[in-house]
């Protein structure tokens, strides 16, 4: 029986996957033998060592943390192509301990690492980061880029990277944040920009980044912001701005971020709002404004956010916020997990702060409740020794809740997110200066009502007459000062008394 012979063309492709097969043997085979294996360096004048977990052997090791030393490296070091020895890494850090030891991105390394997922660059002496420097990196996760000394990010620097989820440039010198610098992220959730020296946000600067859900901006120098700064980040859900010089938030310069629900704008220099400043934000749920310099709130500040349910204003120089002021959002601070702040700011202990007593009552949420009755206000008018306040005071541990009952309270209940900042944990504890009191140990119907003025900072005060304590009491029906046993008669003859 004859054999069957071999077509010509299937020998010649036989022939060729059989030298292929050698080619690439005897690459491997050099790579062993010429190449130092980057997760065994014994030379100790090398200019970088890596530590490798997993395992040190060709092509084992997983994850992988190196140094640089002695004076830094080129780029044209022929170390670089050592990494060729490691081509499984997932993991990368480069942490770099000599002034000026490394001022480069080594994007040789990055191209032979296919498998990269997290890469890291701290301390080193790099100051501009080139465009495309990163380009086409698919299998790259997460990338850190802090402590250095980066001052300009290119155009297009950030390009391509079809896998990036979380990109850190915190803590460089960068001044400006230009249009199309981050292009083609698609995956991108969380920016972190905090600790540089921004002062410019160019229109546009974030519009490729459709999917972001968590941009950091603090501890920079930003003073002004645009509506435009944001357009394209119709889906983050939180935005940090505190520790910057914003003076002025004009109107709609959020009106981009739809789905935002924090947004913090603590210990900036803020003394005026426009009245429509968050509309557009129907999502909002927390908004912090501490340590700024509000003197006023523009009437229907909070239309635009109805769901706000988290409000922080303490430590401004506000003199007035009335129930007008908390309206539209008041429903919602009577929820379990909702927050309010008010303390450390310039208000006079009248009748434009009542509404406390009826909410403390109503509000479901512990921190709530504490912050009201801790609230304390500026007391410019006589209470006599025989008025009920001596009398609210002996009974104010009544109305608090129970100590024990608020802790467990605490533990069983899924507690509103807080944003710690290490600052507050510093700060000292107020002395309660010789005018301030408890605003809920004041009966509220000893609670004076100014009468309109033209200014703020210049008032006339009067008592209240029968109607406007009338008004007063109705909005505190359900408050516990009506159990208490304070009526009508008691209270006209306090004010007899107060009146000589």
């Amino acid at each position: 029986m004859r054999a069957q012979r071999i077509p010509a063309a299937l020998l010649l492709l036989l022939i060729a996957i059989d030298s292929l097969h050698a080619n690439r043997r005897k690459q491997k085979e050099k790579v062993i033998q010429t190449s130092i294996n980057i997760c065994d360096i014994s030379d100790r004048d090398s200019k970088v060592h890596c530590y490798c977990e997993h395992s040190p052997d060709i092509n084992e090791a997983t994850k992988t943390e190196c140094w640089v030393f002695n004076g830094g490296i080129e780029k044209t070091d022929p170390l670089w192509t050592s990494f060729t020895s490691q081509m499984n890494i997932e993991i990368l850090a480069f942490n770099v301990r000599a002034d000026g030891g490394l001022s480069f991105v080594p994007t040789r390394v990055l191209r032979y690492l296919r498998k990269l997922t997290q890469f890291s660059i701290k301390y080193s002496s790099i100051s501009r980061i080139e465009s495309f420097t990163f380009t086409n990196l698919t299998s790259v996760h997460e990338m850190t880029l802090t402590k250095n000394q980066i001052v300009v990010l290119n155009r297009h620097a950030f390009y391509n990277l079809p896998n990036l989820t979380v990109l850190t440039l915190d803590e460089n010198k960068i001044k400006k944040l230009e249009t199309e610098t981050f292009f083609e992220l698609p995956a991108l959730q969380k920016l972190f920009l905090t600790s540089n020296n921004i002062t410019v946000i160019e229109d546009g600067a974030f519009k490729h980044l459709v999917n972001l859900l968590e941009l950091e901006l603090d501890r920079n120098n930003i003073s002004d912001l645009k509506k435009e700064c944001f357009d394209g980040l119709a889906n983050l859900k939180r935005l940090d701005l505190r520790r910057n010089k914003i003076a002025i938030l004009n109107s709609f310069t959020f009106i981009e971020l739809w789905n935002l629900q924090d947004l913090l704008l603590d210990y900036n220099e803020i003394y005026e709002l426009a009245q429509r400043t968050f509309d557009g934000l129907s999502q909002l749920k927390k908004l912090s404004l501490s340590y700024n310099r509000l003197i006023t709130l523009a009437d229907g500040l909070f239309e635009g956010v109805r769901g706000l349910s988290a409000l922080n204003l303490r430590h401004n120089k506000l003199k007035r916020f009335t129930i007008d002021n908390l309206r539209p959002i008041y429903d919602n601070i009577k929820l379990q997990k909702s927050e309010i702040s008010l303390e450390g700011n310039d208000f006079d202990c009248d009748c434009h702060l009542a509404w406390m007593h009826k909410l403390r009552n109503e509000a479901k949420s512990i921190k709530v409740r504490t912050s009201l009755e801790n609230f304390l206000c500026k007391l410019n008018f006589t209470l006599l020794p025989n008025s009920h306040f001596t009398y609210y005071e002996r009974i104010d541990t009544k109305n608090n809740v129970d100590s024990d009952k608020i802790k467990d309270d605490a533990e069983n209940t899924e507690e509103f997110h807080d944003e710690i900042d290490e600052s507050y944990l510093d700060e000292p504890k107020k002395v309660r200066g010789d005018n301030e009191r408890t605003l809920l140990q004041i009966p509220v119907e000893l609670l004076p009502c100014p009468a309109e003025v033209k200014s703020v900072t210049d008032r006339t005060y009067t008592y209240p007459s029968q109607n406007e304590a009338k008004d007063y009491r109705n909005l505190i029906t359900t408050s516990s000062i009506s159990t208490i046993g304070v009526n009508i008669s008691v209270f006209l003859l306090s004010l007899l008394l107060l009146l000589g």
